[in-house]
């Protein structure tokens, strides 16, 4: 690992769902927050910067409020669009995007994205296609007596502006553990297959792909790999697949360890790589109550919701520092052991 800094530390309230963009020279961060996830107060926050030196953060989505899980994205334009989820309830969630044509500097005014739901990407970065088709990874939640969780995959031929949804991955709500599955990660195969990795309930990462660039896909199957119905990340950079996660198991556990893992099969099998951050160990104040308006947690020992994307020949990971700051760290994959 070659540096970690805080982009932002000791906010008012709690911070969290960072996303990352290069821009030439200049890494723009954006994450939303307020006094806890669901606030009256929560904002789209956004800084940019390299290394230790980062620009005061600003919000850039208006007066609207509750925000949630940020996204960015460049487009071939050189435009950068940041997508984020707006709603009191994550049930109800509506899709806004702002642009910028100047580097991350000044930003429009905020734009609804098609219908209610977990349209266009949900927290991930969207996945470009050799063709230039986009993929996001979206998910939609109904809360309850029997909460219900379902990801799929919005196509885009026109670099984001429009969306088109795929039906849900295919999963026996029957027979899951728990509420199903959120928040697919992506990437795309040599020989042109796309795969994703998606956040469960049931302990486990969920696995599918699709053979016809996101038209359709494979029912989801849980994978070898533990999860701990928290967010992840996967990139793709020089044959390899690295995803960044908490290894540990269980609806709702512990988000610590944070680690980046390596996969050299296409994700069937992932080794330990490194790891971003070390457990503190149980803590009085450590745990999650989950609801519709959003979880609830001190966030004492949380290391999570981690965004990784290659920038040349390195990769850049940000995540959320126990609510109370976004890291970012520059990894080098020459480091990685052969």
């Amino acid at each position: 690992m070659t540096a970690k800094h805080f982009v932002v530390r000791d906010v008012p309230g709690q911070c969290h769902g960072s996303t990352v963009c290069a821009v030439d020279d200049t890494l723009v961060v954006a994450w939303f927050a307020g006094d806890h996830e669901g606030a009256a107060n929560s904002r789209i926050w956004l800084a940019t910067g390299a290394g230790a030196a980062w620009s005061a953060p600003v919000v850039v989505s208006g007066d609207l409020a509750p925000c949630w899980n940020p996204v960015l994205h460049r487009r071939t334009d050189g435009d950068l669009v940041c997508w984020f989820k707006v709603g009191t309830t994550i049930s109800a969630w509506v899709t806004y995007a702002v642009t910028s044509a100047d580097g991350g500097r000044t930003w429009s005014t905020p734009r609804r994205v098609g219908e209610p739901g977990g349209r266009g990407p949900v927290r991930t970065p969207p996945l470009r296609l050799r063709s230039g088709r986009l993929l996001a990874g979206a998910s939609t939640e109904t809360w309850g007596e029997r909460p219900r969780w379902d990801c799929f995959v919005d196509l885009s031929d026109d670099d984001g502006r429009t969306w088109r949804r795929r039906p849900d991955i295919a999963l026996d709500h029957d027979t899951f553990p728990g509420a199903g599955a959120i928040q697919p990660a992506l990437w795309q195969t040599p020989d042109g297959t796309v795969r994703l990795l998606a956040r469960s309930t049931a302990g486990r990462l969920v696995a599918a792909s699709s053979d016809d660039e996101g038209e359709t896909w494979t029912p989801g199957m849980l994978s070898g790999v533990p999860n701990n119905n928290s967010g992840i990340a996967v990139a793709r950079l020089g044959g390899t697949v690295y995803l960044a996660h908490n290894p540990t198991v269980g609806d709702w556990a512990s988000r610590a360890p944070l680690v980046v893992s390596t996969s050299t099969d296409e994700g069937e099998t992932f080794q330990p790589w490194l790891t971003l951050e070390e457990s503190l160990g149980e803590t009085a104040g450590e745990g999650y109550r989950p609801a519709d308006s959003g979880v609830l947690t001190t966030g004492d020992n949380e290391f999570s919701y981690p965004c990784l994307v290659p920038v040349g020949d390195r990769l850049v990971v940000t995540y959320t520092w126990q609510r109370r700051g976004i890291v970012l760290a520059l990894l080098d994959p020459s480091e990685r052991t052969p």
